[in-house]
């Protein structure tokens, strides 16, 4: 484990990082004087030569301790430093290919097979009740004691959201929280309590969730994060298993990312014209694919599957990818300075929870832990900036989550001034920060629906 002092205020050059411990391949006894700019690009070139495992000499865990008392002109208190902490005991994924290569993907519909797929498997054979409605294909099934509603968005335009739905029709009970529930709503969650035990076998493992996604949907899958907790009625506990996939495009995985943690853009917001006309936002760019299930008691909940895609190689290539060692340098001389300077999609209130990526500017501590190092794919607009096709890229993603007290101004006489409250962010597809594997350029992917790069280079 080890300690970083961070000077804020340093100016970080990222691009500037120089190879080191590439192997090189001597010709002959007579060594030619070269280029430095030739000689770099023959090192990559061999570099390229080894596996992806090879090439990034990756570890299996992660592991580093980051301490420092973080000031900024920016911070309300500018007398009293921010107490950072940032810890990593994380498991590093590498996928197992001989080679990385730029893909080229495209929004396409999904198939009338997998819809049909969906409806026969989920809906066991029950006649579906049609709903009417202009914008989708939509009904409702009853199956072992519980209602479902399936629904198919299809996109009008390619770059309108494509989804497909199957899932229980009304809430369920383990979302209600502590809520007060009418007597009604009491005996109808009662009620489906008791269908889940019914209709149930237990546990969904990982194994059987990903044979059954594997029979449904086209293309390979992997679990990115899966979940279970148990839900207690009564003297009767029930296990909820959760599921996020992520599509494998030849062995290398598309890195997930929480689509609610990509904030909307201003732009995307509803707006209103002189004459009081109101306008609905129109999203930028292009929605992630999704694609998740959810179990009780071995029971379906819930499914959905939006915006899938189809991809094709953009370069037969093989990439020169940084040696891990280089890319975990950059992310522990960034994290800390991302924390202090950027400004943009903080904690509005303290409410206990957050999907933002860091804790606020005048956070009195944070603490933030590293959970899930991963290579994979990631999308980029492609070069003539179409909002319906893009080029994947591989990066490093550093997933993660964070504690913070912050500061929560008291409204009325504020003579105590601001208390301090706990704020926590714990979701899954939350990459605290995203870092260009081929150059080491750090990505701003949380900012916008597209990644927006703190440096330029060309993608092709």
């Amino acid at each position: 484990m080890k300690k970083i002092k961070m000077f804020m205020g340093a100016v970080l050059c990222m691009n500037l990082l120089t190879l080191s411990g590439c192997d090189r391949i001597v010709q002959s006894a007579v060594v030619e004087e070269k280029d430095q700019t030739e000689q770099k690009k023959e090192e990559k070139k061999e570099t390229a030569q080894k596996t992806v495992a090879e090439q990034v000499q990756a570890p299996e865990t992660y592991q580093t301790t980051i301490q420092a008392d973080l000031r900024s002109a920016d911070r309300e208190d500018k007398e009293t430093p921010m107490n950072f902490t940032l810890t990593a005991d994380a498991p590093v994924k590498v996928p197992d290919v001989d080679a990385i290569c730029l893909k080229k993907i495209k929004r396409v519909a999904i198939p009338e097979e997998e819809q049909n797929k969906i409806k026969d498997t989920f809906g066991k054979g029950q006649p579906m009740q049609e709903e009417k409605n202009e914008n989708e294909q939509a009904g409702t099934y009853t199956v072992d004691g519980l209602t479902y509603r399936y629904s198919y968005t299809q996109s009008e335009q390619v770059s309108d959201v494509e989804e497909l739905g199957f899932q229980i029709a009304k809430f369920s009970f383990d979302d209600c929280g502590d809520m007060t529930l009418a007597s009604s709503e009491k005996k109808e969650r009662e009620e489906r309590f008791q269908n889940y035990i019914k209709a149930g076998s237990g546990k969904v493992s990982e194994k059987e969730a990903k044979e059954k996604v594997s029979g449904l949907v086209s293309g390979d899958w992997e679990i990115f994060e899966s979940s279970s907790k148990a839900l207690t009625e009564g003297s009767t506990t029930l296990e909820k298993d959760d599921f996020i996939f992520e599509r494998m495009i030849d062995g290398v995985p598309v890195n997930y990312v929480r689509e609610t943690s990509l904030p909307v853009n201003e732009q995307a917001l509803e707006w209103e014209n002189e004459d009081g006309t109101l306008h609905e936002g129109q999203s930028e760019g292009w929605e992630n694919e999704v694609l998740t299930m959810d179990f009780c008691s071995g029971t379906l909940q819930s499914f959905l599957h939006r915006n899938p895609i189809e991809a094709s190689n953009a370069s037969d290539e093989r990439l020169f990818l940084l040696p891990f060692d280089e890319v975990k340098d950059i992310f522990e001389k960034t994290i800390t300075l991302q924390v202090m300077t950027e400004d943009k999609n903080r904690l509005i209130s303290v409410d206990g929870g957050s999907h933002y990526r860091y804790p606020s500017i005048d956070a009195q501590s944070a603490e933030i832990t590293i959970t899930k190092v991963q290579l994979g794919y990631m999308c980029m607009p492609d070069s003539e900036g179409s909002d319906t096709e893009a080029v994947l890229i591989p990066v490093w993603d550093f997933y993660g989550t964070w504690t913070s007290k912050e500061p929560e101004y008291e409204y009325g006489n504020g003579e105590d001034g601001p208390v301090m409250g706990d704020v926590t962010m714990d979701n899954a597809g939350v990459p605290l920060l995203t870092i260009d594997a081929r150059d080491g350029s750090v990505i701003q992917r949380i900012q916008a629906g597209w990644a927006t790069s703190m440096g330029s280079k060309d993608i092709k």
